[in-house]
Formats: structure tokens, C-alpha cells, sequence
């Protein structure tokens, strides 16, 4: 299971796994600038990461990144 935190000073969502909440698995970030697109990183494999129109479409993606590399992150303890 996934923990998710927005930093109030950057607005980044970063995902933590309940093994390691102080350790980030990976972040969504908001565009500053209109019609730009959020961007996604996964932390477990720095090759995954990505742009996308909207927040929960980059969400989507971190977690299909996260399940391929570590399914047991997103399993429910």
C-alpha cells in the first residue's frame, strides 16, 4: 500500500511505502505554467518517468511503474 503526502512548501506528491514512510518511492509533479503537463518519477528505476496531461493520469502511471518493479508495494499489509 502506497502512502501519499503533498509537500506544502513545493506541492509535489510524493508515494511512500508503509515499510519506509520517510523514504519516497516516487513523486508526481504539478506544472508551474498553464497548459503544461505533470510530471511522474519512479524512484525504485530511474528509466521510469514520464509526462502526462493530468494529475491522476500520472498517478496511474507511477503506480503501473511501482506494480512492475515491486508488486508488493501497492499490496495492502
Amino acid at each position: 500500500m502506497l502512502l501519499r503526502r503533498r509537500c506544502p512548501h513545493t506541492g509535489v506528491i510524493n508515494f511512500f511505502s508503509q515499510a519506509d514512510p520517510l523514504l519516497a518511492v516516487g513523486s508526481v509533479v504539478e506544472p508551474r505554467a498553464p497548459q503544461t503537463e505533470f510530471a511522474w518519477r519512479c524512484y525504485i528505476d530511474e528509466r521510469a518517468c514520464g509526462v502526462v496531461p493530468d494529475a491522476a493520469l500520472a498517478e496511474v502511471y507511477l503506480k503501473r511503474a511501482i506494480a512492475k518493479l515491486d508488486p508488493q508495494l501497492l499490496r495492502a499489509s
